[in-house]
């Protein structure tokens, strides 16, 4: 596209900026879900995809762990079939989305090394994430960095795939090619 998004028709531009808006809720959504289940915090990662078996605290008097229990609830290790069906289900979503964003941040006027850029790491950072859950159930407790790494690789991403096409859309009025 030779002049970019602030080209297009009012009515493409609305729909991309309406699709790029649910794109932004539903991405708060996940982290938030993400953000209840696990805190942001590498124990309770560790602890959700583990289970509490390993992280039994023997020190505790028993009414005190009883007590840790009834308050966050006894974790179970997640089992195959479990990361099977989210690995699948998040197998085809994930890139999907990825494509889909991609495809309209390639319709902007950015710099190509931007695109590149944000392509791969988004790519990466989707494989690293389909990944990280098998890794920290099977393997080790310290790949809950690939997934924390992972997150903040898509949240930029993303924050990338919809802040350029909106601001070409509606604020870039001249048709140079942005900065980058």
């Amino acid at each position: 596209m030779s002049g970019g998004m602030w080209l297009l028709p009012v009515s493409n531009k609305l729909f991309f900026t309406f699709f790029l808006s649910f794109m932004a809720i539903a991405i708060g959504i996940g982290f938030l879900n993400y953000y209840e289940r696990t805190g942001f915090s590498p124990q309770k990662t560790a602890r959700y995809y583990k289970g509490d078996e390993e992280d039994v605290d023997m020190s505790l008097p028993a009414e005190e762990y009883q007590a840790r229990l009834m308050e966050e609830g006894m974790f179970f290790p997640k089992s195959y079939r479990e990361l099977l069906e989210v690995t699948h289900t998040h197998a085809f979503s994930m890139p999907l989305i990825v494509f889909v964003l991609s495809r309209i941040l390639a319709m902007t006027r950015a710099h190509e090394g931007i695109k590149i850029t944000v392509y791969s790491a988004s790519f990466a950072a989707v494989l690293m994430n389909l990944g990280a859950s098998w890794l920290i159930r099977y393997a080790c407790h310290h790949f809950v960095a690939i997934l924390f790494v992972s997150n903040i690789t898509l949240i930029l991403t993303f924050g990338v795939y919809i802040f350029i096409p909106l601001y070409e859309m509606w604020f870039k009025r001249d048709h140079t090619r942005m900065v980058g």
